[in-house]
């Protein structure tokens, strides 16, 4: 880039330069050439007025050797100029007409052009020269945090993700760059982070299942005789189904993680809860509240199969952990539907009501199937919120009992999804 921007400021110096000097060997040629014409056209007039006063062409012609001193077959006094056959006039003498001519001296004006040309072309190739280093010069100082930026990010890893490109102090596109590529390494470093911790706890929560599934099946094959096979069967499918879970959970954040498009449709948040609660916890202590019946064009642009996911593993959360109630509220704003899921469980402390929706992340001690989930399904809820332009957050609870409290917010049809982070940020909920 360097040499090309310094080539072409060179052309075009040169061009320019070129031009200046055509320009000015014209302008000079003319003003020589049209002064030798006035010279002929003064010597012309001089002469003839001196043969009309009586003065002999002897001695005009001594006097002004340059002209031309002829018998003239006219009479009188006239002066003519003429750019190729000089200047002329004819002159009435008591011996007869002369016709007077000079012709100019273009010599001068040629070895003039001549001269300042030789004189001219080393000045141009200089100045070219000189245009030419500045220009490098000038490239090299600007391009100099673009050489230091681009060695530094070639020297980044994976393995060195921390590291950033230098900024300088310039407030300039250059600057715009190098913020611009270390928010990038920002945005990198935190998915390689996210990425590294989820294979990690992935492997692990394989791992368990598939560790004892197989002790089991080693356990039953080496004493075959003495196995229950029924017993060895129901475990082992047990374990079969909770691989399942996790390898379908893990697939859907691979889609969620991937923005694939949903197919969105509009729908009514109520019918849908109430179609999930009738199909998965009929006979659940689930209690569904809602404000006063919309408008049936009242509906949100969602994805029925992603929205009844999200639902279930929220319920499915909080039926684990309640003691004995769970409380669904449903209310329509003016701008957003707020779906509020509460249970008299030991709720969330604080500090975790963020962590609690990391993939894996488990609040209570044992990591057993008998203990919990898979540790996705808020992980999994927050991301179809997301993706819906919404937002899932844990909040304190409403009384002193306690108990955990998850609030979905998303826009309502006819409102734009940036909608809900605004009203979320105006209104000052956590």
């Amino acid at each position: 880039m360097r040499v090309r921007a310094t080539a072409a400021v060179a052309l075009v110096a040169s061009l320019a330069l070129a031009a200046c000097s055509v320009v000015l060997l014209y302008a000079v040629h003319t003003n020589l050439v049209a002064s030798a014409q006035n010279t002929a056209r003064d010597h012309v007039d001089k002469a003839a007025h001196q043969l009309g006063s009586g003065t002999s062409p002897a001695d005009v012609q001594a006097a002004l050797p340059d002209i031309i001193l002829d018998t003239a077959p006219l009479a009188g006094s006239s002066s003519t100029a003429s750019a190729d056959q000089g200047a002329s006039a004819s002159v009435g003498t008591p011996t007869g007409p002369i016709l007077v001519q000079a012709f100019p001296n273009r010599a001068p004006a040629h070895t003039a052009v001549i001269t300042l040309t030789w004189a001219l072309v080393p000045c141009t190739a200089l100045l070219v020269l000189l245009v030419a280093y500045l220009a490098w010069y000038a490239m090299g100082r600007a391009l100099r945090p673009v050489e230091n930026i681009r060695a530094e990010f070639a020297d980044i890893t994976a393995h060195s993700l921390q590291r950033r490109v230098p900024v300088p102090d310039s407030d300039d596109e250059v600057a715009s760059l190098a913020e611009t590529m270390n928010g990038t390494l920002d945005q990198l470093q935190r998915a390689v982070g996210r990425l590294r911790t989820f294979t990690s706890d992935a492997s692990h929560e394989l791992r368990g299942p598939l560790t004892t599934l197989k002790a089991r099946l080693e356990l039953a094959l080496a004493r075959p005789e003495r196995a229950e096979w029924t017993t060895v069967g129901n475990e082992a499918l047990r374990d079969t189904t909770r691989l399942e879970d996790i390898v379908t959970d893990l697939l859907l954040l691979a889609r969620l993680d991937a923005r694939q498009p949903l197919k969105l449709q509009p729908l009514c948040v109520t019918d849908l809860l109430r179609r999930t609660l009738a199909e998965r916890y009929p006979r659940q202590p689930v209690v569904l509240v809602t404000d006063s019946d919309p408008d049936p064009d009242e509906a949100i642009l969602g994805s029925p199969t992603a929205l009844a996911r999200l639902f279930t593993n929220l319920l499915d959360n909080a039926v684990r952990h309640a003691h004995s109630t769970v409380t669904v509220e449903v209310r329509h704003t003016e701008h957003e539907v707020v779906v509020e899921v509460s249970d008299d469980g030991p709720g969330i402390p604080e500090p975790d009501r963020e962590r609690v929706f990391d993939r894996f992340t488990r609040l209570d001690n044992a990591r057993t199937p008998s203990e919990g989930g898979t540790g996705l399904g808020l992980a999994i809820a927050r991301d179809i919120a997301t993706a819906h332009g919404g937002t899932l957050t844990a909040e304190p609870p409403r009384t002193t009992d306690g108990g955990a409290r998850l609030l979905l917010i998303i826009a309502r049809q006819d409102q734009p999804r940036s909608h809900v982070a605004a009203t979320r940020l105006k209104t000052g909920r956590a």
